[in-house]
């Protein structure tokens, strides 16, 4: 009951910079055994590389992309989960060029820790990401 009350008072997340992308490869982090390096293709667009540390999704997966600018409601790395706005990071060495999403990271889940949010695999790489495309 508690959520049905917060949807029809919060503001709707805004998902602005954040796009359907399909996994094409994953290697392995050079410098971390519990990071990937990701590759995608983000509508013809190649996004390279990617550092993430979830392992739920594989080649061919469809995913929610945040690039640079993106604003990320949730962040599951501190202890008060406070917003902030996607930067390219550098991550034990390599430079990521976005953040694969899990719907907790975009404010559609209450609780963190269930890892990458996957898409339908019908959905269009580079298409602006809706909640509608949720698997």
């Amino acid at each position: 009951m508690l959520n049905f009350f917060k949807s029809l008072f919060s503001p709707k997340p805004s998902f602005n910079n954040i796009v359907a992308a399909k996994v094409v490869a994953i290697e392995k982090h050079p410098n971390a055994d519990r990071l990937r390096i990701i590759r995608l293709d983000a509508g013809g667009k190649e996004i390279y590389p990617i550092v993430c540390g979830a392992f739920n999704f594989g080649e061919g997966d469809v995913v929610a992309l945040a690039l640079p600018g993106a604003k990320i409601a949730q962040n599951i790395h501190s202890e008060k989960h406070e917003p902030f706005i996607l930067k390219k990071a550098k991550i034990r060495g390599i430079e990521s060029q976005g953040m694969i999403c899990a719907a907790f990271e975009l404010g559609l889940a209450d609780e963190p820790g269930q890892g990458i949010m996957l898409l339908k695999d019908d959905i269009k790489p580079g298409s602006q990401f809706s909640t509608g495309m949720i698997k």
